[in-house]
């Protein structure tokens, strides 16, 4: 018999979700990831940024005159931790802006 030439690559999952269908993680896990991804979806953007701007933690430190291990903490906090200064500083070391929206939700007539 022939063995096939064409390498076998791992499968690719590409969230909690597809983990838990393939029988990798248990449904209580999916759960507690996704519960973490909901306290923590500030923060994230703002790491997202920050690394599509091509900055380090070093390089935020220095622009906020901080050190890169308060970068580090800063960036381990879920968003109830967070204050707004801090955020805005974050914002303006990775070039970025704030902007707050604050209103009533607007609930739709059935």
């Amino acid at each position: 018999m022939a063995k096939s030439s064409k390498p076998i690559r791992p499968a690719r999952y590409r969230n909690i979700e597809d983990l838990r269908q393939a029988g990798i993680v248990s449904a209580e896990t999916a759960l507690s990831v996704r519960v973490a991804g909901q306290r923590t979806m500030v923060i994230t953007r703002l790491v997202c940024q920050r690394l599509s701007a091509e900055l380090s933690q070093k390089d935020v430190a220095r622009r906020m005159g901080r050190t890169q291990s308060w970068v580090s903490k800063f960036e381990d906090r879920t968003d109830a931790e967070l204050t707004l200064g801090d955020i805005q500083a974050y914002c303006q070391a990775i070039a970025g802006s704030l902007a707050l929206e604050f209103g009533r939700t607007r609930q739709v007539a059935a």
